[in-house]
């Protein structure tokens, strides 16, 4: 009963992901082995979809062991390659975030996993000490494997994957730092090595296609997996006797590609599916405790920030709070009570991430910025997104009386829109749109092209 169980929602799983995606396929030559390969680019440190908007709601660690377990479940054993750029790096906070999607890939028991620079953030022991297939073909050091070789259903995979050297952040620094041999000559042999084996070969790269095709030996690879598009993949195309894959970013679909390989271990046919991860799409329970360990390292490093602010906050902060600005202002103070910026904190506290610095920047005043939001109990007057949010500091403003103006930040409005409603967070965003939603004060005439 519980086998069938599995059947059904791997079965609705596959429904639901490929009717939202279509396919492409290419036929010709007479089959020999079948592979499906199911590959995937740069996560960016999107451990879980956001959710801010429903459009950009997809994705996630969580759905995508789940439709893992689902397929495995099924009896199908995919070749499972991720071209790497797992990490984020912009917020202190990044660190654990990065930490966990390492042990949430080692669930996913990818095969083999490329290496960009971000992901060597840390150095190349963090992601040894992690145990994942990493693989980078012309890094100096020893601790990243130049290949990986698989083994799926009679077929053997070899993946190798280029790290660009000039792309290297360590460029120009003074002493000694590892770096990428930009000598493509073992490269070539190394794949020539694997087709006399009667291998598929697989490079993976952040280069585009057309730069690959220049700098990197092509002619014993049989599928390119190139840099990676924002969010969407491209479908798949011919490059000479390589078969180009363009995967999407920030981890909201999986590329499945079922290949039909002829006698002499070539693509023979394919068929390709971009499989979408929409809220349909259940976490998978196996991964609760994980998921919960990790937002409770945030809450717990939140915390300890907190309390480092409130010890160095010993200045008088440049933010004035939003009741300040209703005695002069009752009319927008009104519009802004009414708006869901009025609530966005709330947002957060409704899902428990309003101690995800992520997420806090754009759901509160000033933070992580001088005197600006840190917590509910110290800072009540900068939570949510408020009037400081967009026109800046107001305390030099308020107790001159209003003498005193803000900086021309607000000249541009569609600007400091975008600074949360960005293409990651909102998807859809068109500020003629939008800014009836929130309109307050003088009259605003949106931009052309807004």
């Amino acid at each position: 009963m519980k086998l069938r169980s599995h059947r059904f929602v791997a079965s609705t799983l596959m429904a639901l992901c490929l009717l939202a995606s279509g396919g492409t396929s290419n036929a010709g030559g007479e089959p020999g082995g079948e592979l499906m390969l199911i590959y995937s680019g740069n996560l960016d440190g999107e451990l879980e979809p956001c959710g801010c908007t429903a459009e950009g709601d997809l994705g996630g660690i969580k759905r995508r062991v789940t439709l893992m377990d689902a397929w495995r479940t099924e009896g199908l054993s995919p070749v499972l390659i991720s071209t790497g750029g797992l990490f984020r790096i912009d917020l202190p906070a990044d660190r654990i975030t990065n930490r966990f999607i390492l042990s949430g890939m080692a669930a996913l028991d990818y095969d083999a996993i490329g290496v960009q620079w971000t992901d060597l953030t840390y150095g190349a022991d963090f992601l040894r000490d992690s145990h994942l297939p990493f693989v980078a073909s012309n890094w100096q050091g020893r601790n990243v494997a130049a290949k990986r070789v698989i083994e799926r259903d009679g077929v053997r995979v070899v993946y190798f994957h280029w790290l660009p050297p000039e792309a290297s952040p360590y460029q120009g620094m003074k002493g000694e730092h590892r770096r990428a041999d930009a000598d493509t000559s073992g490269l070539a042999k190394s794949l020539a090595d694997a087709k006399r084996s009667g291998s598929l070969t697989v490079l993976g790269t952040t280069l585009t296609p057309e730069t690959a095709a220049r700098r990197l030996p092509l002619d014993d690879v049989d599928i390119l997996i190139a840099q990676s598009q924002f969010e969407q993949f491209a479908a798949p195309r011919r490059m000479g006797n390589t078969l180009i894959l363009r995967p999407g970013s920030r981890g909201q679909r999986l590329g499945r590609l079922n290949l039909r390989l002829d006698a002499l271990g070539m693509i023979a046919d394919w068929r390709h599916h971009v499989v979408a991860m929409p809220d349909g799409v259940p976490d998978a329970p196996r991964m609760t405790q994980w998921y919960d360990a990790y937002n409770e390292a945030l809450r717990v490093d939140y915390g300890k920030r907190v309390a480092l602010k409130k010890k160095a906050a010993t200045t008088q902060s440049p933010y004035a709070g939003g009741e300040t600005c209703q005695q002069c202002h009752p009319k927008a103070w009104a519009a802004w009570q009414s708006s869901r910026h009025a609530k966005a904190l709330d947002a957060l506290e409704d899902v428990g991430k309003s101690f995800d610095a992520n997420c806090v920047g754009c759901h509160s005043v000033g933070f992580e910025r001088p005197g600006g939001f840190i917590d509910n109990e110290l800072t009540a007057h900068l939570q949510h997104v408020r009037c400081e949010s967009c026109h800046g500091p107001a305390r030099e403003h308020v107790e001159s009386g209003g003498s005193t103006r803000f900086e021309p930040q607000m000249a541009r409005p569609v600007t400091v829109c975008q600074q949360c409603h960005n293409r990651a967070h909102s998807p859809s965003f068109n500020y003629r749109e939008y800014w009836p939603k929130i309109q307050h004060g003088k009259e605003m005439i949106p931009p052309a092209g807004g």
